[in-house]
C-alpha cells in the first residue's frame, strides 16, 4: 500500500466545530485522521493519510459472459 500524508493545525480557542467540519471536508476527499498531538497547549496538530494506490475492481469474466447471454440486447 502507498499513502499520501499531510497535517492540519487547529487553534483550540476556535472550538471543536471548526475541527469537526474541517476533518469532515478532508474525509470526503479520502483523508483519514491517524493521530493528534497537542502543541504548546493551545493548538492541535492532526496528521492525515490517504491511500494512493486504489484497487481496481475485479471483473468476473464468467459472470460477464452469462450476463451477456441472458440480456435482451444479445444478437441472435
Amino acid at each position: 500500500m502507498k499513502w499520501e500524508n499531510t497535517f492540519l493545525v487547529f487553534e483550540l480557542a476556535k472550538g471543536p466545530k471548526v475541527i469537526c467540519e474541517t476533518l469532515d471536508t478532508y474525509g470526503a476527499d479520502g483523508w483519514e485522521c491517524c493521530s493528534m498531538l497537542v502543541v504548546a497547549g493551545s493548538q492541535i496538530c492532526c496528521f492525515l493519510k490517504r491511500r494512493t494506490d486504489a484497487d481496481e475492481p475485479k471483473v468476473d469474466k464468467e459472470e460477464e459472459k452469462i450476463s451477456k447471454l441472458w440480456s435482451s440486447n444479445a444478437k441472435e
